[in-house]
């Protein structure tokens, strides 16, 4: 991860004038954002990023998506979804998912979406077992929502593909993230 976290530094030094403030912890971004402070959520959310938070890394990717708090940046957002993904984080799989269905930072691509959301089913279903909140079933059950859309789309070719995919992103980045 050592990669990314220069990437991510190279990004958030770059963007919007933020700063990065080391140790942040990640509940300060969440009572940013619930006062609609979206700057502060950004700043807080980087800096638990670089610290290797994937909650906080999600987060961050959302306020880039959006345009909250940071120059709208979808190609930002997916690679911070990427980056988050391939630890397994379910949210940032299905958000990868879903940026591939509309074409959001990356090029359109529904294989892709039906596999990512796939892949997000398999990571929620694993962590919701240990949540006690309920994030996890949510995220699982918006998941199964957005693989059935996909998959309504999907021509016989296309279907035998997604599923091959599909299958390889759980082997790789089903597992739940810590």
């Amino acid at each position: 991860m050592n990669a990314a976290r220069v990437w991510l530094a190279t990004v958030f030094q770059g963007a919007s004038g933020l700063s990065i403030a080391a140790g942040t912890p990640y509940n300060l971004g969440v009572d940013a954002w619930q006062k609609k402070n979206y700057v502060e959520a950004a700043r807080q959310w980087s800096s638990a990023a670089l610290s290797g938070d994937l909650n906080a890394l999600n987060n961050l990717a959302f306020l880039y998506s959006s345009g909250l708090g940071v120059t709208r940046q979808s190609d930002v957002a997916a690679r911070l979804w990427r980056i988050a993904a391939y630890s397994g984080h379910a949210e940032s799989q299905w958000h990868l998912g879903t940026a591939y269905e509309q074409g959001n930072g990356v090029p359109k691509d529904i294989v892709a979406a039906y596999a990512w959301y796939g892949c997000a089913v398999e990571s929620a279903r694993r962590r919701a077992q240990e949540d006690g909140s309920g994030t996890e079933a949510k995220i699982e059950a918006d998941a199964r929502a957005s693989l059935a859309v996909a998959k309504a789309k999907l021509d016989n070719s296309n279907a035998a593909r997604a599923e091959l995919l599909r299958a390889l992103l759980v082997q790789r980045y089903g597992t739940a993230a810590p």
